[in-house]
């Protein structure tokens, strides 16, 4: 299958079911956007610890850090019981807190985003309060440890000194006790040393926060951003029209267009019928060019049986009412009906056999690949030659519902549109 028959099965036999699945969601999306609140946001700007960042992998880390911080449930629970705001604490957090930090440094700015602006500056305000106060209890912390191990470790040293003087005169007895004393204080002075050298180590690793600009509301309100969501809307209904699309065409395939209908079924297209109202200035055109090519045929295949023959059995009275005008048109006998062939009813066609039948498809311009190769296989086991196809254009939906609207009425009595031409001789397909 080449792509613009692809394309043509696809879009051009289905273009309702994709337009309607992609101008429904988008319409919906549209309406809910134009429909939501406005949102508010806070900012209030904060500064990490450690100046200017090295990397970018340094500034994340500081911004993780401080995202950690103020996304704690129990910190954004008391700024939403502060700002008055109901709801899931985590969920809030997920939609309502961002922390972005400014360029390749540990300077952050921490958002809040709810429907009034009032609460989104108390919410705001509180977070950075108690992100405060941890980062200063944290460090107040590692400050009395700090004093606590050196007050320790001055005692201890003060003790062994004392104990190192009252070596000069001590008796060898008393000399060896003392000795003893001071190797056993040696373990613990170790032991505090190492774990003030580790705390001092991991002072810096501790990140302090210092507010640089206090909370403050945004200057206009947030909308939301329809276009992007009437787009995404827009974007899966046509994943989703294109899927649709595939299984129903992979399960009742069609051919569209006379072109495609004719290549199909391996014949030239003899004319196209955009209506099915015969008596119409533009049918009789397509008639009268179709009917010249008929006499052409009947030319070529002299001697032999001409039948117009419908794909579908439905079509069986615009086939009647096409041969009787062709031979109104041209005076030659034209079939519409396998039947009609046998038996031969015409002593003079008693030499009929199967090979002396030519065939003229007549087919809707959209036809199941099904019938149009079961067509074309039954002629080829009957030995048939096809030489061409009549296309014609089905009413549409809007058309039917129209003629419904209207009435059926009386149904109008055929009459000939074209008169017959004088055969110029007696020789023509079997009659």
């Amino acid at each position: 299958m080449r792509i613009d028959e692809a394309f043509r099965r696809v879009v051009g036999g289905y273009w309702w079911v994709i337009g309607l699945l992609v101008v429904v969601p988008a319409l919906g999306a549209a309406a809910y956007g134009a429909h939501q609140a406005p949102l508010f946001s806070a900012v209030s700007r904060v500064q990490m610890s450690g100046g200017l960042a090295g990397t970018n992998v340094q500034a994340d880390a500081a911004t993780q850090l401080l995202l950690g911080i103020v996304t704690t449930p129990r910190i954004v629970q008391k700024a939403m019981t502060a700002a008055g705001i109901p709801g899931d604490p985590v969920q809030f957090a997920t939609e309502g807190i961002t922390v972005t930090r400014v360029g390749v440094s540990t300077v952050n700015d921490v958002a809040v985003v709810t429907k009034s602006s009032d609460r989104s500056v108390i919410a705001v305000d509180s977070l950075v309060q108690q992100a405060l106060r941890y980062s200063n209890v944290s460090r107040l912390s590692d400050a009395n440890a700090a004093d606590s191990l050196n007050q320790q470790i001055a005692a201890l040293t003060k003790n062994r000194d004392q104990l190192i003087g009252q070596l000069a005169d001590a008796s060898p007895g008393q000399v060896l006790t003392l000795q003893a004393r001071i190797a056993a204080s040696a373990p613990n002075l170790a032991d505090l040393l190492r774990q003030r050298s580790d705390l001092l180590a991991a002072a810096p690793a501790h990140s302090t926060i210092g507010l640089l600009d206090a909370a403050r509301p945004a200057a206009t309100p947030l909308g939301t951003k329809v276009p992007q969501l009437v787009a995404l809307a827009a974007l899966a209904g046509l994943l989703l029209s294109l899927g649709v699309v595939a299984i129903v065409e992979s399960l009742r395939p069609q051919i569209r267009g006379r072109r495609w209908i004719a290549t199909e079924l391996r014949c030239p297209s003899l004319g196209h019928l955009t209506r099915l109202d015969l008596t119409s200035a533009a049918s009789a055109t397509v008639l009268r060019d179709f009917a010249a090519s008929v006499a052409l045929i009947s030319r070529r295949f002299r001697g032999q049986m001409l039948l117009l023959l419908p794909v579908e059995p439905k079509d069986e009275r615009l086939a009647v009412r096409i041969t009787r005008e062709l031979e109104a048109l041209t005076g030659l006998r034209v079939e519409h009906h396998i039947d009609a062939l046998h038996p031969v009813a015409d002593p003079d066609d008693a030499n009929l056999d199967r090979g002396s039948v030519v065939v003229i498809a007549l087919s809707a311009s959209v036809e199941s690949q099904r019938r149009l190769e079961e067509l074309r296989e039954r002629t080829n086991i009957m030995g048939w030659s096809m030489v061409g196809v009549l296309t014609f254009r089905r009413p549409g939906l809007v058309s039917r519902l129209l003629a419904g609207a209207r009435g059926a009425g009386p149904r109008p009595r055929w009459m000939p549109l074209l008169t017959p031409s004088p055969p110029t001789s007696p020789a023509g397909p079997q009659r």
